[in-house]
């Protein structure tokens, strides 16, 4: 009368609730009667499932290409600005220079008056 099954697929249609959705348990008995609607209910859920895979591996796709692109926009943004720290590096040291030639052209602007 009852038959086991141990992969999770059960149709609760045959089970005393008469609901008619597909319940996802372990070794539960499944009702001989109504065979073609427990291996529909199974089919459909095998297909749930494939569909489910699809859209995830599609989902875990664009995420990497976001993360991908995300790193690139990082990468760019750390050549820029190493290219402005440097920049203003050079620009520090020019400073740096003309304040120390400052007191010489000082010193020769008195010398010249």
């Amino acid at each position: 009368m009852l038959e086991k099954r141990s992969r999770m697929q059960v149709l609760a249609a045959d089970a005393p609730s008469g609901s008619g959705e597909l319940l996802i348990m372990n070794d539960l008995p499944v009702y001989k009667r109504g065979r073609n609607k427990i291996q529909e209910a199974i089919e459909e859920a095998e297909q749930k499932k494939r569909k489910n895979k699809i859209k995830n591996r599609i989902s875990a796709a664009k995420s990497r290409a976001r993360s991908q692109e995300h790193t690139r926009f990082l990468e760019e943004k750390v050549e820029q600005l190493r290219n402005e720290n440097a920049l203003l590096k050079k620009l520090l040291s020019l400073e740096a220079e003309a304040a120390e030639r400052l007191p010489e052209k000082r010193q020769r602007l008195k010398l010249k008056s």
